[in-house]
């Protein structure tokens, strides 16, 4: 059997297996869980489990994605409909460090944009891509490849 780590996310339980959080060496749960083996994690609630003080919701689809991801399968079927939840997501996503999802996210966003509040929404998002892209050209993540496929979708 599998090791497992169980979470507490905004006092929502979680259990899943090492070999799923290892699968993405970028995520913020690789470097806590795998790299420094839990040592660099701050807080444990009363029964062990790692405390991550995150939506809860969120966070049961970050672990869909990569479970998904871990056993080859179409991870897009784990994200949310909702334009709200979306949004979130992709503030979430951001944080774990996730910009695969964090972009199908976005671009699900964009697909919302036919709703009632469409013009809001588009605002959003397209303040939500300037702000990501700001944070990555201070991190010296903007590639050749993130330019032209954001040209193609103008």
């Amino acid at each position: 059997m599998p090791d497992l780590i169980e979470f507490n996310v905004g006092g929502q339980y979680f259990a899943t297996t090492f070999d799923t959080i290892a699968f993405d060496k970028n995520c913020i749960l690789y470097s806590w869980y795998i790299e420094r083996k839990g040592q660099a994690h701050l807080n444990r609630d009363r029964k062990g489990r790692n405390f991550i003080d995150r939506d809860p919701s969120s966070f049961g689809i970050i672990l869909n994605y990569l479970r998904l991801q871990t056993s080859k399968q179409l991870w897009e079927v784990c994200l949310p409909k909702d334009p709200d939840r979306l949004a979130l997501l992709t503030q979430e996503s951001e944080y774990f460090r996730l910009p695969k999802l964090r972009d199908q996210a976005i671009s699900l966003l964009r697909k919302c944009t036919s709703t009632e509040n469409g013009d809001n929404l588009e605002e959003y998002v397209n303040e939500l891509g300037r702000s990501i892209r700001i944070k990555e050209e201070r991190n010296g993540k903007i590639n050749e490849e993130n330019i032209k496929e954001e040209g193609n979708n103008n």
